[in-house]
């Protein structure tokens, strides 16, 4: 994290309105993606994106080292839509396919079915697969990262990393 945004954090648990909406502003396309992928909609992801932010402002002064602020504010995402995947049973896979390319979301390499497929498959994956997929491939997050943003070891992560791909695959070859 740069001075600047560090800075930022600080001055906003010191209350500084104008702070913590430069941050959010910083943060919001990344916010936003990040819900995308875990609620598969615009609106719903826009929700848990409101969510995430109302829980930052509420739980923010418990934030004790400013440069994790964006490690903090993920897993606060990540609670949020872990709660609403509790209320629902699963979320629904984005019925129309090109609102992938519209938010940004698909891969260059692959075909469009083969996009589309994927994600189906990451989203029938449980709790806490589907969040270490994600964070690993969409966010570019380290295994460690994610152990620390999940609250787990970093073993059980990887452990899980794995079981996922093999999962991934064993969903992907029955389609």
């Amino acid at each position: 994290m740069e001075p600047r945004e560090i800075r930022l954090v600080s001055q906003a648990r010191d209350g500084k309105k104008e702070a913590l909406e430069a941050l959010f502003l910083m943060e919001k396309e990344y916010l936003y993606k990040m819900a995308f992928l875990y609620m598969k909609n615009r609106d719903d992801a826009l929700d848990l994106v409101q969510e995430c932010i109302l829980q930052c402002i509420l739980n923010l002064k418990k934030l004790d080292k400013p440069e994790y602020f964006r490690t903090w504010m993920t897993r606060i995402l990540i609670n949020c839509a872990k709660q609403e995947w509790r209320k629902r049973s699963r979320c629904d896979v984005a019925e129309d396919p090109e609102i992938w390319e519209r938010e940004g979301l698909l891969p260059e390499e692959a075909s469009r079915e083969e996009k589309l497929d994927l994600y189906e498959a990451i989203d029938r994956l449980a709790f806490p697969y589907k969040a270490i997929v994600i964070q690993y491939y969409f966010a570019g997050s380290r295994l460690r990262e994610i152990a620390e943003l999940l609250n787990m070891p970093p073993g059980t992560v990887k452990a899980y990393h794995a079981r996922a791909k093999c999962r991934l695959k064993e969903i992907l070859e029955e389609e």
